[in-house]
């Protein structure tokens, strides 16, 4: 299963840069993050986007991915002297080092929750924060409503920010991986964020068929 996952990103990652979903969140997730001299860590950092951005925040960036041709297109694409990037998989990152700041974009449903959060939280200075933005399997009568205002507005902006016309290549890469993906409900979210991190977290859903979670360590 991590062979195919590796493998499909590694097709994903030779797309072309384009607007997605999330994209549309990253600026709540900046808002997140003070301008200090501060380190956070990437996880699933993909092709180092959204730790370049994270790059003009904080004194350093250790961005990690399981694809190896994710690492080298991020390299190309958005590197700078405080980002180191590494080929690397969460479960086997030391706990030497300890980060101010967390951060992971649509990853999250590739790991094993009750694993990796205790993990987490070692990893966490005090006063530290999680950062997380990642989908959800919609259910109930609120998700459903999300839907209904969610697909005309994809539409609408996907054309508006790319255009009309989809890449073969882009629309194949996508289907592959979709088969990968097992996402949770929001209230199974709750349940597992809340046991292993704290009932104090701030967890919402987005339009997009996305959450997002923030966690301060105390």
């Amino acid at each position: 299963m991590k062979d195919d996952i590796i493998n499909s990103f590694n097709r994903i990652a030779l797309l072309e840069d384009k607007w997605d979903h999330n994209q549309q969140y990253e600026k709540l997730l900046i808002r997140e993050i003070s301008n200090q001299d501060r380190t956070a860590l990437d996880i699933g950092c993909g092709t180092g986007e959204f730790a370049q951005k994270l790059s003009k925040k904080v004194q350093g960036v250790y961005g990690i991915d399981l694809s190896p041709v994710m690492i080298e297109e991020a390299i190309k694409r958005h590197n700078e002297d405080n980002i180191q990037y590494n080929i690397q998989d969460f479960d086997e990152i030391s706990e030497d080092v300890k980060y101010d700041y967390i951060v992971s974009i649509a990853t999250f449903h590739h790991l094993n929750l009750e694993r990796a959060l205790p993990k987490i939280v070692r990893l966490l200075k005090e006063n530290g924060k999680l950062i997380v933005l990642d989908l959800y399997e919609r259910e109930g009568i609120v998700d459903r409503i999300l839907d209904c205002i969610a697909i005309p507005a994809n539409y609408f902006l996907r054309v508006l920010k790319n255009g009309k016309s989809v890449d073969d290549e882009e629309k194949a890469a996508w289907e592959e991986h979709s088969h990968l993906d097992e996402y949770m409900t929001f209230k199974e979210l709750s349940n597992v964020y809340k046991e292993y991190l704290s009932k104090e977290i701030k967890l919402k859903r987005l339009l997009f068929w996305r959450y997002m979670l923030v966690y301060e360590k105390k």
